[in-house]
């Protein structure tokens, strides 16, 4: 059955390659910055939204945080899951260069440490999942874009980690990093993603959808520009029990 379903799927690159190496990066890029623009300027909140330079007026560009419920296990689903993200997004820079201009040194970082960071994203990424699904009051806030942004992160870092901790194969980076600065030029050549073993293209692929997707998340606070918080003021946290004496 899986033979079937991998060969249905080596059928579907084929005859759609160009759309998803040619068209779907394009995409992908318009709605991530086109999107998190509109947001960022006018926002979800509706129609009487005026048009200003923050996202503060969004009433949805917030992570909407579960950290009041099941405190004692947030923290190593936020640790690993964030620290995951960032260890990855630098190592596929430090891995695209890598490809483009055949250091292997680099590609080798990218091969190990984003391994590493893989695998602490999808135990963040896997936890936080079941902390939505056995924590009541958290399965009772959650929303189904929760589970949808949770679920596209589980595939992208599987289909990432499959290929490179089970399978170990390697070298891919020389194909995708010249494919990828084919797009950033405006040149894109598919031909150079036709060789790339099916597992690396459905991780290409189903990233390119989440970065579409992106803008309209509640991920999109990713973006926030902290500076205030270099002259805000202090917070005075007090406990409970202290304030009832």
């Amino acid at each position: 059955m899986l033979d079937n379903l991998f060969a249905m799927l080596e059928n579907l690159f084929a005859i759609f390659n160009d759309f998803f190496f040619i068209g779907l990066p394009y995409i992908s890029i318009l709605l991530l910055f086109g999107g998190t623009l509109y947001r960022l300027f006018f926002g979800f909140k509706g129609t009487f939204r005026k048009m200003d330079r923050t996202a503060r007026g969004d009433f949805l560009w917030t992570t909407r945080s579960t950290g009041f419920f099941g405190r004692a296990s947030i923290g190593p689903a936020a640790l690993c899951l964030h620290w995951g993200i960032i260890t990855l997004f630098v190592t596929h820079l430090v891995g695209v260069v890598g490809g483009v201009l055949s250091l292997i040194a680099w590609v080798d970082f990218f091969r190990w440490v984003g391994m590493f960071g893989g695998i602490l994203l999808l135990f963040g990424l896997v936890w936080a999942f079941v902390r939505r699904i056995v924590i009541p009051q958290i399965k009772a806030m959650s929303k189904a874009e929760d589970y949808i942004v949770l679920i596209f992160l589980i595939l992208i870092a599987f289909f990432g980690l499959y290929q490179s901790a089970i399978k170990l194969v390697f070298g891919v980076t020389y194909s995708v990093a010249p494919w990828l600065w084919s797009v950033v030029k405006l040149q894109p050549d598919p031909l150079l993603m036709q060789a790339v073993p099916l597992v690396n293209k459905l991780h290409i692929v189903v990233a390119l959808i989440f970065f579409a997707y992106f803008p309209f998340t509640k991920l999109v606070h990713a973006f926030t520009y902290p500076l205030t918080y270099f002259w805000r003021p202090y917070i005075s946290m007090r406990k409970y029990a202290g304030l009832k004496r």
